[in-house]
């Protein structure tokens, strides 16, 4: 059996299956590397073929040969995470695929050879600041899914309302604000608690995600990442939840209830004016939490690797 690997855009082989479990008990080639072999429609992980185990017994159960296609195989990754492969003809050694001597073209012995490459990023681990129109629309992505979930409380508000009665109070804070409460007993409390539902229910998934992986839901689809300024891993926990997040919710809370909320539209564009000055797309919201906002990869999320 004839194993081929790849790891870091450059593919290396073929192997004997006791040369790959050797490496695999040595630690040179980890769950995290791709392999194939004949027999396999796709290139995956290592890891996927042995369940995790540092050792590799083929089954029978894969597809025939004869109905292999490496002309476009997908390599699996989180979402947020974009990566694709394409064919090149370059084929290297296994000293090379693992860092240890310059690469050195040679002729490719069969023409489905294939390396990892990326369409927008390599994942070698490097800083790739996030551009200010991906944050922005991340987090208009937020704010939508914020007011989605609360329309069911403004349709059943919008069919309340006396538009004529808030004009007449427009003068007067305290009339309006009593009017306003006499609307709330209006609404069914079923639409209320269904209204309530979905907003903490996206609060906890929206944490969630913050949490684990440095991303709100606009900016996993976005592709970019909140990471430690030095480290460019994930920042601690108190830096997401409290500093990031709890804190910050708090600033444009109080804003948004002075002056119409101008002030909290002031700060929003001050932070995005602000990156887009700076070298590393700092915005307050970054300098203050001493964190940067980039373009997400899989070796963010690794702790273990420096």
């Amino acid at each position: 059996m004839k194993i081929y690997l790849a790891r870091n855009n450059v593919q290396a082989g073929p192997y004997t299956l006791d040369e790959l479990n050797r490496m695999l008990s040595s630690g040179e080639v980890v769950l995290d590397d791709l392999m194939w072999h004949t027999g396999m429609s796709e290139w995956k992980t290592v890891g996927e073929m042995t369940y995790g185990r540092l050792n590799y017994q083929p089954t029978q159960n894969i597809t025939p040969p004869s109905s292999v296609n490496l002309s476009k195989p997908q390599e699996k990754h989180g979402f947020g995470d974009n990566v694709d492969l394409r064919k090149d003809e370059k084929r290297v050694s296994v000293a090379e695929l693992y860092g240890r001597k310059p690469a050195q073209e040679t002729s490719s012995p069969q023409s489905t050879t294939v390396v990892i490459t990326k369409n927008t990023q390599k994942d070698d681990g490097k800083i790739e600041y996030a551009s200010i129109f991906a944050r922005f629309t991340a987090f208009g992505i937020n704010v939508a899914l914020y007011m989605l979930a609360l329309m069911p409380l403004v349709m059943a508000f919008m069919q309340v309302v006396d538009m004529n009665e808030i004009a007449k109070h427009a003068q007067d804070y305290v009339a309006l604000q009593a009017y306003g409460q006499s609307l709330a007993g209006k609404i069914p409390t079923t639409t209320v608690a269904m209204s309530n539902m979905m907003f903490f229910a996206l609060i906890g998934i929206q944490l969630l995600l913050i949490i684990m992986r440095g991303q709100s839901f606009g900016k996993m689809v976005m592709g970019i990442r909140v990471v430690d300024e030095k480290t460019g891993k994930l920042p601690s926990f108190g830096t997401l939840v409290f500093m990031r997040t709890l804190f910050l919710v708090l600033i444009y809370a109080i804003g948004t209830s002075l002056m119409s909320g101008l002030p909290a539209i002031i700060m929003l564009f001050a932070n995005y004016l602000m990156a887009k000055g700076s070298d590393k797309k700092q915005g307050w919201h970054d300098k203050m939490t001493r964190t940067l906002i980039v373009k997400a990869k899989p070796s963010q999320l690794d702790k273990t690797k420096k």
